[in-house]
C-alpha cells in the first residue's frame, strides 16, 4: 500500500475513536453494566474454582503423605510402589495447578481482560485470556506467569520436601519435568509474540509444529529422580 493511500484510508483506531465519540449515554451505561456483571461473575467463579483447587491440593498432599508414611513405617515393597505412584500423581496435579494459577496471576497483575470459567475445564483450566482485548505486554505477563508458577513449585518442593525416599524424589522430579515441558513449549511462543505482537498466531503455529512432545520433560524428570533417589 502506498503512503498516500495509507494516509487517505481510515485506520482501525480512527474508526474506534469515531465510534467512541458518537456513543450514546444509553450505550455507555449499558456497556458499564455489562463490564460490572463480567467482573462480578469473574470474582464469584474465581472464588468457586479457588475452593475446588484448594481442596484438590490438600487431598493430593494428604494422599501422598499417607502413602509415604505407610512405606516408611512398614517397609513393604507394595507400600513403596504405592508411594511412588502417589508421588507421581501429586506432582502432576500440583504442577498443573501451579502453572494455571501462575498464568492467571500474571494476567491479573497486568490487568488483562479474562473470563473465568464457572467450573474447572479438564480439571485444571480455569480462565480464557481475551487475546483481542489485551495487548502484547499483558500477553507476556500472562505467559511468563505460568512459567513462574511452574518453576516456583519446583523450588518450593525442593526446599520443603526432604529427599529421604524414592517417593520424595519422584514428587520433585515430576514437577521438574512438567516445568521443563512447559518451558520448551511456551518460551518460544512468548519470545516470538514479543516481536510479532500476535500471541494467538504464535500459539497456533507452535501447536501445529512437529516435535511438540512430552519426552524432554519425561527424560529430565527420570534423570532428576534417579539423581535424588540414589
Amino acid at each position: 500500500m502506498s503512503e498516500s493511500a495509507a494516509a487517505e484510508t481510515p485506520t482501525l483506531s480512527d474508526a474506534s475513536e469515531s465510534e467512541a465519540s458518537t456513543e450514546s449515554p444509553a450505550n455507555e451505561s449499558e456497556n458499564q453494566e455489562k463490564e460490572e456483571a463480567h467482573r462480578t461473575a469473574n470474582t464469584a467463579n474465581r472464588a468457586k474454582i479457588g475452593r475446588i483447587h484448594a481442596v484438590t491440593v490438600v487431598a493430593t498432599l494428604i494422599l501422598f503423605g499417607a502413602a509415604h508414611t505407610w512405606a516408611a513405617a512398614s517397609g513393604w515393597q507394595l507400600a513403596a510402589i504405592t508411594s511412588v505412584i502417589a508421588a507421581f500423581m501429586a506432582g502432576i496435579v500440583l504442577a498443573s495447578l501451579a502453572h494455571e494459577w501462575g498464568h492467571f496471576s500474571g494476567a491479573m497483575l497486568s490487568q488483562s481482560r479474562v473470563t473465568v470459567a464457572e467450573a474447572p475445564v479438564n480439571y485444571f483450566f480455569m480462565f480464557n485470556f481475551d487475546i483481542a482485548a489485551n495487548d502484547t505486554r499483558q500477553a507476556l505477563w500472562m505467559s511468563w506467569g505460568g512459567l513462574a508458577g511452574s518453576w516456583g513449585l519446583v523450588a518450593a518442593l525442593a526446599f520443603l520436601v526432604p529427599q529421604d525416599s524414592w517417593a520424595s524424589a519422584v514428587l520433585v522430579a515430576t514437577a521438574f519435568g512438567s516445568a521443563v515441558n512447559a518451558s520448551l513449549f511456551e518460551v518460544p511462543v512468548a519470545l516470538r509474540a514479543r516481536d510479532s505482537h500476535d500471541l494467538g498466531g504464535e500459539l497456533a503455529a507452535q501447536l501445529k509444529s512437529p516435535g511438540i512432545v512430552q519426552l524432554p520433560g519425561l527424560f529430565a524428570g527420570i534423570a532428576l529422580a534417579a539423581l535424588l533417589g540414589l
